[in-house]
């Protein structure tokens, strides 16, 4: 264990690379930390607790910030620092208090009603820096509606067996405002082949994506020199005859970094205990232990392959994954706002991912750190929960092992966990640890604490991949917890979607558009949840942005608490999207939660109009409607009585329905879809030199 003693933050990380080559060199060090993690620690020091401030934040009244942590007396003091969330050059503020150490509250009085901000607050003794903490606070603060571009790579043999899930996940991506692309990948592809697909679809995008979200056994990139002899030991410090885990480890992030080269020419290591882990040059097995440019794009992983302890193939435990995910997004699964730390490495720092984040969730008073994972979590449900101990691939001492994830499936009632011990951060191992938390329940975990994850952002409705981004590329910004090495490793992975954020809100439904003379009436049927009220917009595809009725019709409101809502400024262009407009309704509620309140947006209830008067619409415009459609839908601008060849097919690219006739007179085709189920429908139709694809939303409310 290593304090630091600098005079500046920015100071407070350069002695963990001689921290590093130390360990490379020095034998009798590297056995002392992993025979430590090894097995159940003796010590009686809660350490991880040590090294945190544990942060928390209350939204005033008057729209200052009151940040909070425990009370106690302290030799030393706290200094207070802050930046905006949006950091390009990861700079803190000079410092805006220093407190006694006595003191455990702190009013950022600068703070204003809409203000977000993150904070670090540290505990300073003379010049030693002997603890941190972060929050990224906020006093009804107001996130952005759209999310960006999204790749859902997706396992190619689940194109049929789960064509449904994945309509329903495109379709719930889009109305959380992000903009999604499918690419299919072969379970025997090469990694770099999958790249390229991943790479030749950034290079054309118009604007770049987020995120990558994958669903199954997508191939697995491995790389990495993972030794005594090499770049650095592995993560769980298990060296050339001590548990030999070594070579090369599974790197997801490697899809989401873009930018950099990564060789397969120079790592020869067959050291390790699982020939899976084995590195030869030219083996598809990549040579870099670390990160060398930052990772890009946010990226998070489902797959349940090879998780043979549970009675149920990989295929239908992805299929309850994905139906248990929209549940939640429906606001149909919800969890009690608490958390719980079962910390069985108390003289290491591992569990200070846990001390750090999850006060930021539920608050200082709403978690507890004396009592044991599974009996808690089986008694009742958990927000948030973090586990560490002496682990193997499928074990955690003091936790549990995969086969009680299995045996309390459909108790296991948690949302997110954080687990750290072993070897089950090695996660393409069979029935492995992390995987099993996902098959029995819960929506997402993390190897937390190989390196110390950064997750605080999610209090203020943040997605979770997002954190596990800046966790990844996580060199210098924020204290690491220098352990093995660990720190912008190849190995750090997210299991679950990356999408996810904390708290869901049940949607609107049964969207209904109405038009007269250049106004637009919305009616919609209210979310079953008390909420604060609804936001309007319009989507503008073509930008792939959300935008507020006000950003083109000043005199508007952006929100509303009744069930119905007229756009005065129907005409106003938007985009390219001539005749026609996209609108999406969302309800919202003030969050409140242990980092301050933010608006929290439910998924959107979204629907398509055209303009009524047909002398307005140029004529060489094809439109399809109504949208949404409970049951038919009408294609109109095509050539009067000409043939017409048409296709209803699902977002995965599956024909449902093909019709083939000629159009009425007046050019138009009607489609009956009432014997689908709900979903998003692409509709493509040919007639002569005119091709075209347009979405409708499906829904039998």
């Amino acid at each position: 264990m290593f304090i630091h003693t600098e005079s500046t933050i920015k100071q407070r990380f350069d002695c963990q690379f001689l921290y590093l080559k130390l360990m490379k060199h020095t034998t009798t060090l590297l056995f002392l930390i992993f025979a430590l993690f090894s097995f159940p620690s003796i010590a009686s020091a809660q350490v991880a607790k040590t090294q945190v401030v544990q942060l928390s934040a209350i939204a005033n009244s008057d729209g200052t910030i009151t940040l909070k942590w425990p009370k106690e007396t302290y030799a030393g003091n706290f200094k207070v620092y802050h930046r905006n969330f949006v950091h390009n050059n990861n700079v803190w503020s000079a410092v805006d208090a220093t407190l006694a150490g006595t003191v455990n509250t702190w009013t950022d009085a600068t703070a204003t009603a809409g203000t977000d901000r993150e904070y670090l607050v540290t505990k300073v003794n003379g010049t030693t820096t002997e603890a941190f903490g972060y929050i990224y606070a906020g006093n009804k603060f107001i996130p952005k509606a759209d999310k960006g571009g999204i790749i859902l790579l997706i396992d190619s043999s689940y194109l049929k067996a789960l064509s449904k899930e994945i309509n329903t996940l495109y379709t719930d991506l889009y109305s959380s405002g992000y903009f999604p692309t499918i690419i299919f990948a072969g379970r025997k592809e090469k990694a770099e082949a999958v790249k390229t697909k991943i790479k030749a679809f950034v290079d054309k995008a118009v604007i770049r994506p987020k995120a990558i979200y994958i669903v199954g056994h997508v191939p697995v990139p491995y790389s990495g020199y993972f030794s005594s002899n090499g770049d650095r030991p592995p993560p769980d410090g298990h060296v050339e005859g001590s548990g030999n885990h070594t070579g090369a480890w599974p790197a997801d992030l490697y899809y989401g970094e873009l930018e950099g080269f990564w060789s397969d020419q120079t790592v020869n290591c067959t050291t390790a205990g699982d020939p899976r882990n084995y590195n030869i040059p030219n083996d598809g097995k990549f040579d870099q232990s670390t990160v060398d440019n930052p990772v890009e794009l946010e990226v998070g992983r489902i797959d349940m392959f090879g998780m043979d302890q549970f009675s149920k193939n990989d295929t239908l435990l992805v299929k309850e994954y994905l139906n248990r995910v929209h549940n939640f997004r429906m606001g149909n699964l919800s969890f009690r706002r608490r958390g719980l730390i079962d910390n069985n490495f108390t003289g290491l720092n591992l569990a200070s991912t846990g001390y750090q984040n999850i006060p930021c969730f539920v608050g200082l008073d709403s978690f507890s750190d004396a009592v044991d994972y599974f009996t808690e979590q089986n008694a009742g449900s958990y927000l948030w929960s973090y586990g560490c101990g002496a682990g193997s691939y499928n074990s955690c001492n003091g936790i549990g092992t995969t086969s009680d994830f299995v045996a309390n499936k459909g108790k296991f009632n948690n949302a997110f966990t954080m687990m750290a011990g072993s070897f089950f951060g090695d996660w393409d191992s069979k029935n492995n640890l992390l995987r099993a938390s996902l098959a029995s329940g819960s929506l997402a975990c993390c190897w937390g604490g190989i390196p110390k994850w950064y997750l605080h952002h999610m209090a203020m409705g943040v997605n979770i991949g997002y954190g596990a981004k800046i966790t990844q590329n996580n060199a210098n910004d924020y204290f690491n917890g220098n352990f093995n090495g660990a720190w912008n490793g190849v190995f750090i992975a997210l299991m679950g979607d990356p999408t996810l954020t904390m708290l869901q809100v049940a949607p609107p439904s049964n969207l209904s558009i109405a038009e007269n003379q250049g106004t637009t009436l919305l009616k919609w049927n209210a979310s079953k949840e008390k909420v604060d009220g609804y936001a309007v917009y319009r989507i503008d595809e073509s930008k792939q942005e959300w935008r507020e009725i006000s950003s083109y019709c000043p005199s508007s409101a952006n929100t509303t608490t009744d069930t119905f809502y007229f756009d005065y400024c129907k005409s106003t262009p938007l985009g390219n999207n001539q005749g026609k407009y996209t609108y999406a309704v969302r309800a919202f509620r003030w969050e409140t939660t242990g980092a301050g309140s933010y608006r929290n947006l439910s998924m959107g209830v979204v629907g398509q109009t055209i303009t009524t008067d047909v002398n307005s619409i140029n004529q060489t415009t094809i439109l399809a409607y109504p949208n949404p459609t409970h049951g038919e839908i009408v294609i109109s601008g095509l050539k009067g009585s000409n043939r017409c060849d048409l296709r209803i097919v699902n977002i995965s690219g599956q024909v449902l329905k093909s019709v083939s006739g000629s159009t009425s007179e007046s050019g138009e085709i009607h489609v009956n879809v009432a014997d689908l189920s709900d979903q998003l429908l692409l509709i493509q139709v040919n007639q002569g030199d005119k091709f075209f694809t347009e979405k409708v939303n499906l829904t039998h409310n």
